[in-house]
């Protein structure tokens, strides 16, 4: 056993057990093995990795609320022109990451020569790489494979696009975070341009394309060492540093055996993944893609659009029964064929019956025959209308389970409310202007007409602020909101939007390559209530009966819900209340949070309405919203970062009167994601017709840096994803007379 000195100076940490004082740096064991204030400033705690290049340390910065971060040391030791040589290629280095800006690359907070060594400051990804995750779960499965390829395809898109390379890309560097299960590609110290001058080698063996070995990589080297990550999570065969034996390599042929290796192990992958990695794993550059986009357009393919992931036990209960019955479903759903049968046979005894009337007995063979004939079809006639009778029943059945079952399902929700943002009003109450009540249908259990109040006016202030966080405007605003009794105390304020216009999305002057926040198009909003906090987790227990959320708190948002929970949610206090609730479409979530009732300020040449990134302004802070504060977003200064949710209603809230649109808890929309606004639905509706395993979050989270909190954000989560990021709030779609 050693002792690590943690002194990133030190040229030789590691030290005997029987050591007192480093035999490197020669300060006293005891004190680096615990901890080392490095540069007065990094308070070094532990090491998180060491390769051929560089050493990682986790540390605190004592200048930032002890924020964690990540500090590189480059451990290359040069003299002369060859250290004034790396010193420049450091400096290229460090400023090609600062222009790096993307959710799933670290960002870089500073870059400095310390003893004539060379140091990053980067963002602290808190998660674990591939290989943890390997080593606790096993091997990767197909599903999975192409997860990863669609997590990190875009990510390499957004480097080869601005002509850089990572070079080095193996589970080891990718890593999965938390909050959000995202993969993030780290370990940016081989980053170069692509040149067609040679340049120098980095490689890890076994991972590297033989173009990159020479000295000559370009963006298929990449491609290549991505492909190498995907077979070895799915055979588990990594390549032994000290045994050049490879399980899944021949190297004298230069062929890949894991087709071969999977066979072997009885495991199966799709023709189409197969072909992907064989075509990405091509020994020679120009016979593998030329670019990522071809990959992505090649796995879209390959996934059904009618895929669909129950959670709700009485729908597996149902696809059980289902099972069971799978030949007498396959009957009665063949209705095409039973028509046929039932008319054919009836033609047959109606002949009969005339052949009868015709010829008083059967003497010629031919009569004899028909007359059996005509039995049987009797027999099969009644067969038939057997058939028929089971189908009615089993008809009455399936429309008393979808008032339990169906309306769980996400393509059926969605379907429903798409047709028209506005609820039919048989089904729901409207609001009278003259009255300013609710006005329930006579159908509805009187029981639930006494739980939904009228409408009232509330008044509430608003705040804008400048670029530097500064509040620039104070006022006092109005609007109406009615209250929906829960029992015990717990009410359910809906706040009324107003309807409008407005273009969604996201100007391209709000920065980065967000392709699924455009383009910005109009849409006409019907008016609508929505929920004026996200449901708290009071009124998530008082309709459901348990309390999932990790942050324990009254009148904090309920968090770790699913997508399939929030509706779940929705359906229950329908039933409760007696009116219809839904999650909000990602239209109307996104205009409800802009609340602009005035659009003439941000009226362009063109007539685009280019609106602030935050319903406060210019920018956020800390006294705003609660969110991860310790990066900024315009020159407002750093603020705290609270790591746990909020009581709902700590900030100011909108000019429509909702709160908590920015930070706190990502909120569940009712679309189908797509990754793009094309061809959007121009009414506000909830899109459908999409990736149904995945559905939109909007407005961030209490660990979300300020860029994620923007009124545009939208970001894809997998619809079972159960996460202490994730909440909701409820939408009300009703329609005014008169």
């Amino acid at each position: 056993m050693t002792l690590y000195c943690l002194n990133p100076a030190c040229p030789s940490p590691n030290n005997p057990k029987t050591h007192n004082y480093c035999q490197g740096c020669g300060q006293e064991l005891s004190k680096t093995t615990q901890g080392y204030l490095f540069c007065d400033r990094y308070y070094i705690k532990q090491v998180l990795g060491e390769g051929n290049f560089g050493r990682t340390y986790l540390v605190e910065d004592q200048n930032f609320h002890n924020r964690k971060r990540v500090l590189k040391k480059f451990i290359a030791n040069f003299q002369g022109q060859n250290l004034e040589k790396a010193k420049e290629l450091f400096q290229r280095e460090a400023d090609i990451l600062d222009t790096l800006k993307h959710d799933q690359i670290p960002a870089i907070y500073d870059h400095f020569q310390h003893n004539k060594s060379w140091y990053l400051v980067e963002e602290y990804i808190e998660g674990e790489d591939l290989i943890t995750e390997f080593n606790r779960e096993g091997t990767f499965s197909e599903e999975k494979i192409k997860s990863l390829l669609k997590d990190l395809l875009p990510v390499l898109d957004y480097l080869h696009r601005r002509n850089l390379l990572h070079r080095d890309i193996k589970p080891d560097n990718i890593m999965r975070r938390r909050y959000d299960h995202k993969l993030i590609l780290i370990d940016f110290g081989g980053v170069k341009e692509v040149s067609k001058t040679r340049g120098t080698v980095i490689q890890t063996p076994g991972y590297a394309s033989i173009e990159q070995m020479t000295g000559h990589p370009q963006p298929a080297s990449d491609i290549y060492s991505l492909g190498v990550t995907c077979v070895r999570l799915l055979t588990g065969c990594f390549r032994d540093h000290n045994n050049e034996n490879d399980a899944i390599y021949d190297s004298l042929k230069a062929t890949w055996l894991w087709q071969d290796y999977l066979e072997q192990q009885g495991k199966q992958i799709s023709d189409n993944l197969t072909h992907i990695l064989n075509k990405m794993l091509e020994h020679l550059a120009q016979d593998r893609y030329s670019n990522v986009r071809e990959i992505l357009e090649e796995l879209e393919d390959s996934i059904p659009n009618n895929q669909f992931i129950e959670t709700s036990a009485n729908v597996s209960n149902l696809d059980n029964t289902k099972a069971n019955n799978k030949i007498l479903t396959k009957l009665i759903k063949n209705q095409s064929i039973l028509v046929f049968v039932t008319l054919f046979s009836s033609g047959i005894i109606i002949t009969w019956v005339i052949k009868s009337l015709i010829y008083q007995s059967s003497i010629l063979l031919w009569q004899i025959i028909f007359d059996y004939v005509a039995l049987f079809s009797i027999f099969i006639l009644l067969c038939s209308l057997g058939i028929w009778l089971i189908l009615m029943i089993r008809n009455k059945k399936k429309q008393r389970q979808s008032l339990t079952v169906t309306s769980l399902k996400p393509s059926n929700i969605t379907k429903k409310v798409s047709s028209n943002v506005a609820v039919k009003t048989s089904q729901s109450p409207s609001i009278c202007p003259n009255t300013s009540k609710i006005q329930v249908n006579t159908s509805v259990k009187k029981a639930h007409k006494k739980r939904i109040g009228s409408l009232k006016p509330f008044d509430f202030k608003v705040v804008k602020v400048n670029n530097q966080g500064k509040i620039i405007e104070n006022k006092v605003k109005k609007n109406q909101y009615f209250t929906v009794d829960l029992g015990q105390n717990v009410y359910l304020e809906m706040v009324v939007i107003p309807g409008g216009k407005f273009f969604m999305g996201c100007p391209k002057k709000e920065g980065r390559d967000r392709q699924e926040e455009r383009p910005q198009h109009q849409v006409i909003i019907s008016s609508f209530c929505m929920s004026k906090y996200p449901i708290t987790q009071a009124q998530w227990e008082q309709i459901m009966g348990y309390n999932p959320s990790q942050f324990k708190g009254e009148n904090k948002p309920v968090d770790t819900v699913s997508f399939y929970d929030s509706l779940a949610f929705c359906k229950r206090l329908s039933e409760e209340v007696g009116i219809d609730f839904y999650l909000p479409s990602e239209a109307q979530w996104e205009y409800a949070c802009r609340s602009i009732i005035n659009p003439s300020p941000y009226k362009q040449l063109d007539g685009v309405e280019i609106y602030p990134p935050f319903h406060f302004g210019d920018t956020i802070t800390h006294t705003l919203a609660n969110y991860n504060s310790t990066r900024t977003y315009q020159k407002e200064i750093i603020g705290m970062y609270r790591q746990q949710t909020t009581e709902v209603g700590s900030f100011y809230p909108n000019d429509f009167g909702l709160y908590d649109l920015h930070g706190n808890v990502w909120e569940w929309c009712g679309d189908d994601w797509h990754e793009t606004y094309q061809n959007a639905p121009k009414d506000g509706s909830i899109w459908t017709d999409g990736n149904e395993q995945y559905s939109p979050m909007r407005g961030g989270s209490w660990s979300a840096f300020p860029f994620y909190c923007r009124c545009a954000t939208r970001t894809k989560v997998q619809r079972n994803s159960r996460s202490h990021y994730n909440g909701f709030r409820v939408v009300y779609n009703f329609k005014k007379k008169g």
